[in-house]
Order: C-alpha cells, then structure tokens, then sequence
C-alpha cells in the first residue's frame, strides 16, 4: 500500500463567492501534515458580523488530479459549534497525489457564504512537511483574446444568381431582416406574436397554470441546461430573434427570416472586447471569457457568420435564394437542443433530415418523403404540435388521423387498437435513438470539459450518460400535463421520491387518454428550503464548473435567501417521431401471452403497471352481470367489446360505495325499483359508467 501525506496551503482562491458583507471564513486543517488512512479534520470558522451561531455546514472535497477534478466528498454536513464547523476525514490510500480542494458552505441566521481552500496530497518522504504555509501569489490577469468581426461589405467578386422565386431577383442589396420585412411585413408581424420569437405562449394544456404565457422565455426550467434565461447568448443562438432574447418588446426588424427560410444562412452574436468575465475553474485553471455586445436596451447585434457559410458566400445571393422550410432548417435547431446532436428528444437529430426508413419512414425519401411542416402546419407562422414537457400550445397537434383513417389496418383486431387505448406509436415506434445517442440523465454535481461548450469558447457541462436504440417507457396521457414553472412550489413524488418536473395527465381507460412511448430523462435539481427549485445561472457552470457557484448566482437573481439541497428529478417527454416501417410492428404474442394477464417484462407493453390487471373480484370471476362462464380472454374481449361495453366497466379497481344512500340511489334516474340480481347486466347494456351509481378510492 502507498504511503501518502498531505500538505496544506491556506488561502482564497475564488473571490465573488457570494460572501455577505463584514464576513468572511477562517479555513484550516488539523493536522497539517497526515498519514494516508488516519483522519484530517477540516475546520471552517465563520468570521466577521455572523448573526448567532451556524444554522448548516456543508463540505465538498474535490481531488484535481482526477480526470475531470471529481469529487470524493460532494456536500456532506459539517459538525457544528457556535461559528465554527469541522469535518473528519480519511484520505483513500488509492487516491491520485497532487492537488486537491476542499469548499465550504455555511450559512447563519441571515446569510449563505462560502469559500474554498487547497492543499496537497504527496508521498510521504518525498518532500518536508512545511513549517509555514506558503504565500499564495495571485495569478497575473489575462487579457482576453482579441475579437475579430466579420467583413462588414459583402464579398465585391460574387456574380448574383436567379432565385427560384421571381420577385427576389430584384433584391440588390442585404440589411438584415429589413431586407426581407420591406416586402413581407405581414409576415413579420405574425411572427412577433409566435411562440419562435416570444419563446413563450399560452397554456391551455398545462393543469398547474390557468392558462396565462408561459415558455422557455418566461419562467421555464428544464432537466437538461435548467434556465436559458440566465445563461444569455449561450442558449440563444439559435432564437429566430436578431436582438437575441432582448428584454424589450420585440420589433419586426427582430425577425430574423433566414434562420427558417435559409439553409445556407449561418450568423453569429457580436463580441464585445470590454464584456469579460475572468474565473478560476474547477481545474484550477484562469480563464477569460468573452461575452455579446448589449446595448442600453439589452439588445444583442447578430452578424452573418462567414466562416460557418461556404467560401464566397454572398449574402444577396443568400436572400435570393430564400425559400419555405425544408427539413434542414428546422432541424438546425431542434436537433441540438439540449447542447448536441439527438441529445434532447431522443426521436430526432440532424440525420432525420435525410432520413433512411428505418430510421424514420416518414421523413424518408424512400418512404413518405414528408417534410416537418407537412404534420407540424404553421398557419400565420403558429406551429402545430406540443410534447408532454412542453409549455405552450399554439396551434392544434397534429394526429396520426390527419392522415391515416380510425381503420388503417386490414385486421379487425388491430383496428380496435387503433380505436381503443393504444397510441399508433407504441406499435410503430420500437425503440428511439436510432440514428444517434441520447442524453438520458445529467449530472451537475461531475463537472466535463466540452471544447465547444459556452458558444465555442469552451466549458463545463454536466456528466452525460447517452444510450442508442432505447427502448421507450409507456405511460397513459389524455393531452395534458405538469410542467414545473419557476416560482411554484414542489414535491418529491410520494412513490419514488424524485420530483417530477414534467408529467403525463392520463388515467386508465378514461375515454379520452391513451398509452404513448416516452423517454425519462433524469437530472439533479437545487430544491430550495421554500418547496421551489433554484433557477441556476448556469452559465457559471460552464465558466467555472462549480454547480453550487452557478446556484447560488442563482439564488441572488431570484431574491432568495436560506438553504437549498440537491435532489434527484426527471421529465417525461413524448416520442412521436422516428416511425418505423409496417413491417417491424408487434406480432400479437410480443405483447400477449395466451392467459390474457401478461406479466410485466414478459412483452413490450407493463399492462400491471399501467393497470390492465386491475379488475374487481366479481368482474375477474365473470359473475357481476350474469351466471359464471368460461372462454378464452381473447373471446371474451371480442363479445363484450361487440356489446358496446367500455373497458372501464371492467377494467377498474373495486367500488368502495355508492355516490348516494342506497334508499335513494335508483330513484335519481328513474322511478324507485328493486334491485335485482340481474341489474348490473341491464346498466352496462345501456353503457351506464360505473363510476354513475359507485364511488372508487
């Protein structure tokens, strides 16, 4: 076994760190100099004007020599007393010598502070244990890199070329989305009232609102970047909006048309040399970003991107050529949503725009060779469709029946699931992520260093874990949903523990919901003492890669004072895209057995679990409406569904009573009768829902 020793040097190594004012934390170890296995205690006072004594400490041990500088100790509570906080700890004979850090996090009756400290972790005898700790010298600034603009004149040596549409050969000259707007400002104006430039829209599908706009833009949070308001130009780079996502009410010349109406068309925000933010990462690394130039207003300026457009590109030439959406555009877009290619969904990336049929029979050109905009309409530039995890919904959602018949199959049996409680993509869509990995969960808490992270200029994302060819969950949804909004409070789901931050509505067999694929994604959350989540300014994560950094920035924006605790959460989101061939549908036996009561994990569908099997002991021994009788399930089901009974009048749990007192049940309906055994029979033929006469737990 290698014998190492630490050796400590005291100091401040962030500045920034959310410290209140007058106060500050004296950050020492005893003892200074340990023999690996033996215990180091930490030591955190809280100095200055501390209101009483601590009311939480917590600690996180950072080893730096590691790949991504992981953590070996991630926000364990500190002992306690008065204004000082300790900590035990053994360093792993089996840990990485070098540098490491530990970060403490206190907080008082009024304020949350905290700092961080280094040390070293060296092989015993290799140097002397220091007497005196070792001054800590700052690093030099550094300066930020120099900001090349592009061309401010188009390209003087490209001949123009005829556009496949006539009226825009006489566009001579190109100023931005005025050039378009001159002639189109109908357009324009239709525009500025679209979820694609407000990033924001009405509600009526989501139950935990009363309707009011809402979206990506106002006060929308998600499981994968969390708050793209907070992480400005970062997560707007692909808004349709020229000025980025400005505070200020949007204006025509806001529209930025050839983000949808060119494939060629490529931009970028412009660089301002004095907008820096220099920071020390995780890595122990000092870097200096660049970020957009703002105006007074808050306006971004957006510049055509030359280098990102074929050489000799000429921006006449890319607005003479403008042309309605094609595949490309709208996937330039959504399919890196989430931070890269099929990262996000699941059921698209930037393959799906040339789609092979098994990869998506409905976008192949050896399939239905359907475009985006041919399901997803956008009359008046309102785009149809909205996912579980969405927020608004602007335009009615396209279904299978648009085009396809409530008949579609040659087989009876297969149409009465077409008809019944099966969604067209629980048999059509076998698994997601075919033509690309997946981001299933994030992980804030392992910092990754991603070149292309933070616009190009390099950052820290969470952990991903991605997976190819999924096989989708299933869950009941009626169109409606939760979706958790900034502000609300939330919490864990009582079953699993985690908090739902998008969810299905849907109950079994309730006429109006049906079973749909989805994918769970799954993250980890700040959950404020209050019952709401921190929104994080998460750009501070990428800087720096310290998620507690970018929650806390987070806390300050929104107002918010006390504690918070990272906790698990997750998203449900549709799968409705990626259709396979005909061909690879289920056969019967894949999802039945021949009893008629499947086990979970036995075929594709849980029908325990989204409550198939649930069925009162009278209804299960066939003697509710009639004497006992025996026939095989399937019989069974094809004679009562032929009697226009529903599910539910079967498939439901027990009745725990009556909705009135027995004495004056019958008489709501009709004349007073005796009930008979007989009168369960004579309801259901005349479809009378069971919930009418009995209550259910």
């Amino acid at each position: 076994m290698k014998t190492v020793v630490i050796a400590v040097s005291f100091g401040v190594l962030l500045s920034g760190n959310g410290f209140a004012a007058d106060k500050y934390i004296e950050m020492s170890t005893n003892p200074q100099i340990v023999v690996s296995g033996e215990s180091v205690q930490f030591q955190c006072t809280a100095k200055g004007e501390v209101q009483g004594g601590l009311k939480s400490a917590k600690i996180v041990i950072s080893n730096l020599e590691r790949p991504r500088g992981d953590r070996v100790v991630s926000t364990n509570s500190m002992e306690i007393d008065g204004t000082t906080a300790s900590y035990d700890f053994a360093v792993p004979a089996d840990e990485k010598i070098g540098n490491w850090k530990y970060k403490c996090v206190i907080v008082d009756r009024s304020d949350r502070f905290n700092d961080t400290a280094n040390f070293t972790v060296v092989q015993a005898g290799t140097v002397e244990p220091p007497v005196e700790p070792p001054p800590v010298v700052e690093p030099p600034p550094v300066e930020p890199p120099p900001v090349v603009e592009p061309p401010p004149v188009e390209p003087p040596d490209v001949v123009l070329v005829d556009s496949p549409i006539a009226a825009h050969n006489s566009i001579t000259a190109y100023d931005g989305p005025a050039t378009c707007i001159g002639c189109h400002q109908q357009e324009a104006t239709e525009m500025m009232d679209s979820l694609h430039m407000k990033w924001s829209g009405p509600t009526p599908d989501l139950t935990n609102t009363d309707g009011e706009e809402l979206g990506k833009g106002v006060n929308g949070i998600n499981t994968f970047c969390t708050y793209a308001m907070s992480s400005k130009a970062a997560c707007f780079s692909c808004h349709v909006r020229a000025d980025g996502n400005a505070p200020d009410p949007v204006q025509a010349t806001d529209v930025d048309c050839l983000m949808c109406h060119s494939d060629t068309y490529q931009r970028k925000f412009v660089t301002d040399p004095e907008n820096t933010e220099t920071v020390l990462n995780v890595l122990g690394q000092i870097k200096t970003y660049v970020f957009g130039k703002v105006d007074s207003a808050g306006n971004y300026t957006t510049v055509p991107d030359y280098e990102k457009m074929p050489e000799g590109t000429n921006m006449v030439n890319v607005a003479r050529a403008a042309h309605m959406p094609t595949n490309d555009s709208c996937l330039r877009c959504h399919a890196k949503a989430g931070g890269g290619d099929w990262t996000k969904r699941g059921d698209l990336g930037l393959s799906s725009a040339h789609a092979t049929v098994d990869l998506d029979v409905h976008l192949s050109p050896d399939g239905a060779n359907l475009s985006c905009v041919d399901c997803h309409s956008a009359l008046n530039h309102k785009i149809a469709g909205r996912g579980i995890d969405l927020r608004q919904t602007e335009a009615a959602a396209p279904t299978c029946q648009s085009c396809h018949d409530d008949s579609p199959h040659s087989d009876a049996t297969l149409n009465r699931h077409a008809q019944g409680q099966l969604s067209c993509q629980v048999c059509h869509i076998r698994e997601y992520a075919k033509g690309g990995a997946t981001e299933m969960s994030r992980d804030w808490s392992n910092p990754v260093w991603s070149a292309g992270a933070f616009s190009g200029q390099g950052g820290f994302i969470g952990e991903e874990v991605k997976e190819a060819n999924v096989k989708p969950e299933y869950v009941w949804f009626d169109g409606t949903s939760y979706v958790y909004n900034v502000g609300e409070t939330i919490a864990a789901n009582p079953e699993t523990g985690v908090f739902n931050m998008a969810k299905a509505n849907g109950t079994p067999f309730d006429g109006s919901s049906q079973i749909v694929p989805i994918k769970r994604h799954t993250t980890f959350m700040p959950w404020h003492e209050s019952g709401k989540m921190v929104p994080p300014v998460i750009m501070w994560m990428f800087m720096t890669g310290d998620f507690d950094l970018a929650v806390e920035k987070g806390m300050e924006e929104q107002g918010m004072n006390g504690t918070y605790s990272i906790v698990k959460a997750d998203a449900e989101m549709l799968i409705t895209h990626g259709v396979d061939p005909k061909e690879k549908a289920p056969s019967c036996t894949e999802c039945h057995s021949s009893s008629g009561s499947t086990a979970d994990g036995a075929g594709m569908i849980p029908f325990e679990a989204l409550g198939y099997h649930e069925v009162p002991a009278e209804v299960k021994s066939c003697n509710l409406c009639h004497e006992q009788k025996s026939m095989d399930w399937q019989s069974m089901h094809t004679k009562h569904e032929s009697k226009g009974l529903s599910c539910v009048s079967c498939h439901t749990s027990e009745p725990t009573g009556l909705v009135k007192a027995q004495n004056t049940l019958c008489s709501s309906c009709h004349e007073r009768k005796s009930w008979k055994s007989e009168g369960h029979k004579k309801h259901i033929e005349k479809r009378v829902q069971c919930a009418t006469c009995h209550t259910f737990s």
